[in-house]
């Protein structure tokens, strides 16, 4: 170029080579013309968490003070190096693009201080490396002069970031009244379609399938037979149902000076176009350029100008044009430009705003990790009681659904399997042996999120899970039964035909992390749905049925009522009164709660897309809201109740005298041998009557050689006394050889 100087000439470049100028051309004399607007703005997410010091060590932050550092280099022949990748290095490919930005004259790059410094240090899991590039207008400033070419220039990031980097735009009047017109009118026979009343991203696509593809079907019954463009984004536009359509046309997603479609009047434009939540933060703090700005910048000026290949370019008003977007913002904001268009909801039914991204809960990191650290102190303190209810052989004998936490052999393990242990799935309803969940409660949360997302033909292919851990050591029938729950954790009640919605039901119990989920069969005039109430530990049947039952009331006390016992009738004559007419629930709303699934043996289906169009997942999280804490709960109650114990003959001695028993003990032990007793001596009830008087005296930290006495006693007694002292044998070594393992101050 600077061989050319007044010689009159024309150099057309496109973009990326005006980016890669070299600073030391002489420009002076050179007018630079911008044919639309510049991408200004490059934000890069690299997932680097063991490999980024071979990027990190040629780099440095500089701080201003904000939440944002600068990134620059500090040896710019190694980015060099990583940029030109001679040898194809695949690690180089991904972020040779990065590289080149930090070390270009024509960027400034950014990155959140607090990330990068837990990248370095190795802070957390799957951390990355934020580079948030802005070009410069110095990549300009060389020249004698610009000017951008561009329609509703004023609105872009382009000139908003600019502006604020110091340019000072001005409108040039004499190209100005050279265009063919500077405004669209006439478009009374424009429609322009949405399906969405807030921001579409992909997020909520992946969400809520079912909605979307209601969607693309509303969106071609707009259309019908006539020919249209179409636009989605790359990840699906091969395999959507809109790409079936023998009528459309697929246009790319950079439009830009395609000329080829203006024989094509309707346009379906519905691609999600946003930026991160990174991205979209640096933007507002540190360019005050807001989440509406970004929407109407990027989203909306690319479907402007996907829609601009059209015959709308050709200015001929008589001819009706359908065109259809994601949202109301995106079609409200065509409307206003296309003076005389009309702007028409699809009227789709709108998914729960439960399914939008996860607003920030905490006011700052350290608050989030605070509240982290009591929640995680408050089920330490419970689970140590239920530690010691699980053997050695019984985890040997687990089946886990997730292979990665089948290594139970030792007893940090067997604290891990009671700390994470979350529920057992089957496969079918029918199915009796379980495979155990065990994994992170937030972990096991965004399970169930991604398990809301799939189709399932009918209800029956619904896989369930059930609170309750059962022993996968019970011999004979009723392994699903409550005889064979070692513990439950979590609280789960299904809402059927309901008038308490999951919002309302959060507002009852505003301190309580919880789940509400849509069921298979949930629909627009049958609100079902299923909550899953994290707990602090886990509880036994008694205490899980005491604290399920003390959900119900609270429900009840707000106001909704059970089943319908019959109409209340007019206060007056024959008449209940105010309490009765409340009782039998005449003008209360209906909670629906299946009462006959309240117990922790119950199964549930899992989270699932609804046929009817109709499916929910909310999560109910944040600052005051913790799992249940069951002991406190409990705490709060009036007492468990134990069943008196049934007379018993008296011609034995059930404790041998030797021992110091507590008197909690002694009546425990003749509870549990009058119980063994009164069952377990009957035809084809030894097996499970001994596993209950098994339980029932390992609860009251017997002694061994008194507990196995006690055992072998009874066994005698049974109807096959040969299978019993086997399995009292069975039961006690197992036992033995984990108290064995326990620390002294442990020990049972």
């Amino acid at each position: 170029m600077n061989n050319f100087r007044g010689e009159g000439r024309v150099v057309a470049i496109c973009h990326a080579t005006l980016c890669n100028l070299s600073p030391e051309l002489d420009l002076g004399d050179w007018y630079c013309y911008i044919d639309e607007t510049l991408d200004v703005f490059h934000p890069a997410e690299l997932n680097l968490h063991d490999s980024h010091q071979l990027l990190t060590e040629h780099l440095k932050t500089i701080s201003d003070g904000s939440p944002y550092s600068r990134l620059v280099s500090v040896n710019d022949t190694a980015l060099t190096a990583i940029i030109e990748n001679r040898d194809r290095d695949a690690y180089r490919e991904i972020v040779a693009g990065t590289a080149e930005k930090i070390i270009s004259p024509h960027y400034d790059c950014f990155t959140l201080q607090d990330k990068y410094r837990h990248l370095i240090e190795r802070k957390g899991e799957k951390q990355k490396l934020y580079c948030l590039s802005v070009l410069h207008p110095r990549v300009v400033s060389a020249f004698g002069g610009v000017t951008v070419l561009s329609a509703r220039f004023e609105e872009s990031l382009h000139y908003h970031l600019w502006e604020r980097e110091g340019v000072v735009w001005t409108q040039d009047a004499a190209l100005s009244v050279r265009l063919r017109f500077t405004q669209h009118s006439g478009y009374e026979k424009t429609k322009i379609y949405w399906g969405l009343d807030r921001n579409f991203s992909k997020s909520f696509r992946d969400a809520n399938a079912d909605w979307y593809d209601e969607f693309i079907r509303a969106a071609l019954d707009v259309v019908g037979t006539e020919g249209h463009v179409r636009l989605e984004n790359n990840d699906i536009k091969n395999s959507s149902l809109l790409s079936k359509s023998l009528n459309g046309e697929t246009i790319p997603g950079r439009a830009h000076g395609l000329n080829k479609y203006r024989n094509i009047d309707h346009a379906i434009i519905i691609s999600a176009m946003n930026y991160s939540p990174v991205a979209g933060r640096f933007l507002s703090a540190r360019y005050k350029f807001g989440s509406h700005k970004q929407a109407v910048s990027f989203a909306c000026h690319n479907i402007y100008q996907a829609i601009s290949r059209t015959s709308m370019r050709d200015g001929d008003m008589g001819r009706e044009r359908l065109w259809v977007v994601p949202s109301r913002i995106h079609a409200e904001w065509l409307s206003q430009i296309f003076q005389g268009s009309s702007c028409i909801s699809l009227a789709l039914n709108q998914p729960s705003a439960g399914n939008l991204g996860r607003p920030e809960l905490f006011n700052s990191p350290n608050d989030r990790k605070n509240h982290s650290k009591v929640i995680s102190r408050n089920k330490a303190r419970q689970i140590s009681d239920f530690v010691d209810r699980i053997g050695v052989d019984m985890m040997e004998n687990v089946t886990f659904f997730n292979s990665s936490d089948d290594d139970v052999s030792s007893l940090y393990n067997i604290d891990h399997f009671v700390a994470n242990y979350r529920s057992s799935w089957f496969k079918i309803k029918y199915k009796r042996d379980a495979q155990v969940i065990s994994m992170k409660e937030h972990k096991y949360i965004s399970w169930l999120k991604k398990e809301s997302t799939k189709s399932y033909a009918k209800k029956d292919d619904v896989p369930l899970v059930s609170p309750a851990f059962y022993n996968p050591l019970w011999v004979g029938k009723g392994k699903r039964g409550k005889k064979n729950v070692v513990f439950a954790s979590g609280v789960m009640l299904d809402f059927d035909d309901t008038e308490l919605g999951p919002d309302e039901l959060a507002k009852i119990f505003t301190e309580l992390q919880m789940v509400a989920y849509s069921t298979f069969s949930n629909s627009s005039t049958n609100l079902r749905y299923r909550a899953y109430l994290p707990t602090t530990c886990p509880m036994l049947i008694p205490e899980y049925n005491v604290i399920t039952h003390a959900i119900i009331q609270a429900i009840e006390s707000a106001g909704y009522r059970g089943k319908q016992k019959g109409a209340a009738k007019p206060n007056g004559s024959d008449s209940e009164s105010e309490s009765d007419r409340f009782t039998l629930g005449g003008n209360l709303k209906r909670h629906g709660i299946d009462m006959g699934k309240i117990g922790p043996y119950s199964i549930f289906h899992l989270p699932c897309r609804s046929p009817s169009g109709h499916s929910f997942f909310n999560h109910y999280s944040g600052p005051g809201r913790a799992p249940l804490d069951v002991n406190q709960w409990l705490s709060s109650l009036p007492p468990i109740e134990e069943p008196e114990a049934p007379s018993t003959p008296t011609n034995y001695s059930y404790v041998d005298e030797a021992h110091t028993l507590t008197d909690h003990q002694k009546n425990g032990v003749e509870y549990a041998m009058a119980e063994w007793f009164g069952t377990g001596t009957l035809p084809g009830k030894g097996n499970d009557a001994m596993w209950d008087l098994y339980e029932r005296l390992r609860d009251l930290r017997l002694p061994i050689d008194l507990m196995w006495e006690q055992m072998s006693f009874a066994a005698r007694s049974s109807n096959t006394p040969r299978d019993r002292l086997k399995q009292v044998d069975y039961l006690m070594n197992d036992l033995m050889q984990y108290r064995f393992m326990l620390p002294a101050n442990r020990v049972a």
